[in-house]
């Protein structure tokens, strides 16, 4: 009978050792996994310093466009992100009334939508690694991820002459009463604009007003002006004057000119 008994308290001893030395290991591992958890996230929060960062690609694709890439940082986070593409000729493939529907057709998106969502991803993710690639826009997406990092890698763009280097954008938050929303950007090259864009996009089926022949022809016969002629005249007036404020109103086009003279003005802030 005491043999058992003393059996029973050996057993009883060796339950307890296991039973302590397990817990003790859980207590040593819950250090190292909230230091591993902290260890990412501390991956996760980028810093960068404060200012504008820019960088465009070497050389034109076989297609003929190379991207540009503008990053805005403030406190230490990425606000605002701008990119596009150029040819040769210097049209800016988001303003391309012509490449767009053909680009929705072939993979379901736009110009304009794909470079809308891979921005706003780059805000949100804070990484241009982590930028979530766009459906039916792949190669963009690749394009604008390679060329963001490239910015960020390098030093803020100075000023020159009041402005620096870079592409900047404005748009209108709403469509207007008639279906209509405007859209701006310029090219800053040598503290100095370079090239300036402009149009209007419609809310029924995304075509661009600058080719709206029925809508040309009303206005020209009300006007004397078309909006093609009148943001020619207008974007001609803003590099010669280098002043959104300066730009000389067309007349038969004054909405027009008031609408591009805003987002001028607001675009050119970003670049200051």
């Amino acid at each position: 009978m005491r043999k058992l008994l003393v059996l029973a308290l050996v057993l009883c001893l060796v339950v307890a050792l296991v039973a302590g030395c397990s817990s003790q290991k859980k207590q040593e591992g819950q250090p190292n996994q909230q230091q591993e958890q902290q260890g990412g996230q501390q991956e996760q929060q980028v810093a960068y310093k404060d200012g504008t960062y820019y960088a465009e690609e070497k050389e034109f694709s076989e297609q003929g466009w190379k991207g540009l890439v503008t990053v805005i940082v403030k406190d230490g986070k990425i606000t605002k992100v701008f990119y596009d593409e150029i040819n040769k000729e210097g049209k800016l493939k988001s303003f391309d009334p012509e490449y767009g529907p053909k680009m929705k057709e072939k993979s379901g998106t736009t110009p304009l939508e794909a470079y809308a969502k891979l921005e706003q991803s780059l805000i949100d993710k804070q990484k241009a690694e982590a930028v979530d690639v766009v459906s039916g826009a792949t190669h963009t997406s690749e394009a604008f991820k390679a060329l963001a990092a490239e910015a960020l890698k390098g030093t803020p763009v100075e000023a020159k002459g009041g402005l620096k280097d870079g592409i900047y954008k404005a748009a209108e938050a709403n469509f207007d009463d008639h279906g209509w929303k405007a859209m701006a950007a310029i090219i800053v090259k040598d503290g100095k604009i370079q090239s300036a864009f402009f149009d209007e996009i419609s809310k029924e089926d995304g075509h661009y007003k600058s080719v709206d022949q029925e809508y040309a022809k009303n206005m020209e016969a009300k006007s004397g002006q078309t909006p093609a002629k009148a943001v020619e005249a207008l974007t001609k007036s803003l590099i010669e004057k280098q002043d959104a404020a300066q730009v000389d109103t067309v007349a038969g086009a004054t909405g027009t000119s008031t609408k591009f003279k805003n987002l001028m003005t607001e675009a050119l802030s970003l670049a200051k």
